[in-house]
């Protein structure tokens, strides 16, 4: 019949992270979704509404290419093809590199 074996590949899961890089995570976490913020509310206020919007929407982009790189670098290769949430990838990037 058919020699091959089922198996599946192996999946490793979130660090575990200690309270002060559990802290990190979460100040990365608030920068990610409030720079883009700031940056829009500054640009509108100094520009007007329409160099505002353009100001948010660019640094949106600019965050999620960030994180989209820090997925490929520090989640590893086996899970690239999964969806991971913001504060995943963040987790990953933190436990591999600053908390060692």
């Amino acid at each position: 019949m058919n020699n091959q074996t089922n198996e599946r590949p192996t999946i490793e899961l979130l660090p575990q992270l200690n309270h002060r890089c559990r802290i990190v995570v979460m100040l990365l976490r608030v920068a990610f979704a409030l720079v883009p913020v700031a940056i829009g509310l500054w640009a509108w206020s100094k520009l007007g509404w329409l160099y505002g919007l353009m100001a948010w929407l660019t640094a949106l982009f600019a965050g999620i290419i960030v994180l989209s790189k820090l997925k490929l670098a520090y989640i590893p290769f086996d899970q690239h093809e999964l969806s991971h949430s913001t504060t995943a990838i963040l987790t990953w990037f933190v436990a591999r590199r600053l908390c060692r």
